[in-house]
């Protein structure tokens, strides 16, 4: 890769870069004077990991960068706006597909014990390596091992927990984390200044914090399905819908699996319901020794058992049961968790978490 001078620190981001990945691309720009053969980058979807592997590849195959920056005008950096630059690959899920099959992974091999078409790096990005199956994890390991000279690897991953200590000792990590609360909702406001601040936070909490998915929400209208969604609940509360007619509704969305995100919202926020009344009467009553009182308790538990609950849902929606029945099941257990005065017993049981929750 080519040398960085120290002045390249104070430089912006590169275009296309979210504000907020500016410490990590300086903490690039440190490395890549010292560039190791594979680094293993981690952090929330929606955050803008994707956009930092561009920024990086362009980046390593422009022929003459600028700062750490990719030109633009180069061979290397028309090649890679074409799609067609022989020393770049991107490896990841097929669209049908469960995982990353050793076939994918051994062609790659293949690949890259070519030499190198345009004299420089051969850069590899792994999308999702998590979801190399267990040959293609073998396969991989053996090329991070015993790379060959000027190859840079970039797994990009979602979920670093479901990756083996093996992936993780061959790699360098960079870790991405989301934007403070207010960065994202300033950094929304530019890209949306049409749209009002209540909206832009209940973006954000459904999408767990992630901007760059909190604006997909908003220019894809998802609000609309929030607002039907909430209006569904209303009138099933009312008695003016069933709960059919309700979930038949919400299985015409283009993604209904993002109602378990709502149920699970709204968890969040019934259980900090409960703590801040508490909270509220025990400053309101002076008193130092704040607790819970049996009443709310039994509401924290029941609403913590419930958000258990939505999230087991969720995994037996993406497995084989009956998509229907799994909606209509968790409406009604919303119902009744709000009405109960015993502790919630839920149908979906988790077969990992076993104990006070299940």
């Amino acid at each position: 890769m080519n040398q960085v001078d120290s002045s390249s620190m104070s430089q912006a981001n590169p275009p296309g870069l979210v504000p907020w990945l500016n410490p990590q691309w300086s903490q690039w720009l440190q490395l890549s004077d010292r560039l190791g053969h594979a680094y293993l980058l981690s952090g929330p979807k929606g955050i803008g990991l994707e956009q930092f592997v561009d920024a990086v590849v362009q980046s390593t195959l422009c022929v003459q960068p600028v700062n750490g920056q990719a030109c633009g005008h180069c061979q290397g950096c028309h090649l890679l706006k074409g799609q067609q630059h022989p020393d770049f690959y991107h490896l990841k899920r097929l669209e049908d597909k469960k995982d990353i099959a050793v076939d994918q992974v051994r062609g790659l091999i293949n690949k890259l014990n070519e030499t190198s078409h345009q004299g420089g790096y051969k850069v590899i990005w792994i999308e999702g390596v998590e979801f190399l199956n267990q040959s293609a994890f073998n396969a991989l390991l053996k090329t991070l091992e015993e790379p060959a000279a000027h190859t840079l690897f970039l797994l990009t991953t979602h979920e670093i927990g479901r990756l083996p200590a093996t992936i993780k000792s061959r790699c360098q990590q960079l870790s991405f984390t989301p934007p403070a609360l207010e960065d994202a909702i300033e950094w929304l406001h530019q890209k949306a200044p049409q749209v009002d601040g209540a909206l832009v936070k209940r973006a954000l909490r459904l999408n767990w914090g992630a901007p760059l998915d909190a604006l997909q929400w908003i220019e894809a209208a998802k609000f609309e399905e929030d607002t039907q969604w909430k209006d569904g609940l209303k009138q099933l509360q009312s008695g003016r819908k069933s709960v059919s007619q309700v979930v038949s509704e919400w299985l015409k969305w283009s993604t209904p699996i993002t109602v378990f995100d709502y149920f699970y919202q709204w968890s969040v926020s019934a259980v900090r319901s409960v703590t801040y009344v508490s909270v509220a009467q025990a400053e309101k009553e002076s008193d130092q020794a704040w607790s819970l009182s049996a009443e709310q308790t039994l509401q924290l538990q029941n609403w913590l058992r419930f958000q258990q609950a939505t999230l087991q849902a969720k995994e037996n929606w993406l497995g084989n049961a009956n998509k229907e029945l799994v909606l209509e099941t968790l409406c009604l257990e919303w119902l009744e968790v709000q009405q109960i005065a015993e502790p919630f017993q839920s149908v979906f049981q988790s077969r990992i978490q076993k104990g006070s929750l299940s």
